[in-house]
């Protein structure tokens, strides 16, 4: 029985040490900015993330920015017809010198890549300019004081590319149901 406060004391010891690895999430980050493409622009996985810090973190007053921008790259390519020809797609190169400034980023989370290879196969010469973008992008946020994460976009199929489904789909669907 004497040992019984000494093992609750213990346990408890035990279960708070996950609390204070938590006290050290993110050190000296108080403003966070997200840069990307339509997918940041949409802004779901910001969302989420502010959602995740604020619920994890009540303490800690995060301020989040999401500036992504639709069709953005920093690869600087651009197709032709880009928004039926009316303007090629914007470039990060053209903006980011202005963004940083007026940001005051501790913390830069950067997902590029979905537009950068401009909807075709995979070619040498256009990934070599996005590997020169996103490290001009390191370069740049690193340079202004920031940390950065880069993230991965997610993979993109054209419609084009997924295969149809054959006679009789509907009726397979329907069996496959009634197995479950």
């Amino acid at each position: 029985m004497r040992s019984l406060p000494l093992l609750l004391v213990l346990l408890l010891s035990l279960c708070a040490w996950p609390l204070r690895a938590a006290d050290d999430f993110l050190p000296g980050v108080k403003r966070i900015v997200f840069l990307g493409d339509s997918i940041t622009h949409g802004g779901g996985y910001v969302e989420d993330f502010e959602l995740y810090l604020f619920a994890r973190h009540p303490e800690r007053k995060f301020e989040v920015i999401d500036i992504g921008l639709s069709s953005e790259t920093v690869s600087g390519l651009s197709e032709e017809g880009h928004a039926g020809g009316k303007f090629p797609r914007p470039d990060l190169h053209e903006r980011l010198d202005r963004a940083l400034p007026k940001t005051k980023p501790d913390l830069v989370f950067a997902c590029y890549g979905m537009n950068d290879g401009i909807y075709l196969p995979l070619d040498e010469s256009r990934f070599a300019k996005f590997r020169e973008g996103m490290n001009w992008l390191h370069d740049k946020v690193t340079a202004a004081g920031a940390q950065i994460i880069h993230l991965t976009p997610p993979t993109f199929h054209p419609l084009t590319a997924r295969p149809t489904p054959g006679p009789g789909w509907q009726a397979a669907r329907v069996d496959a149901r009634r197995l479950q």
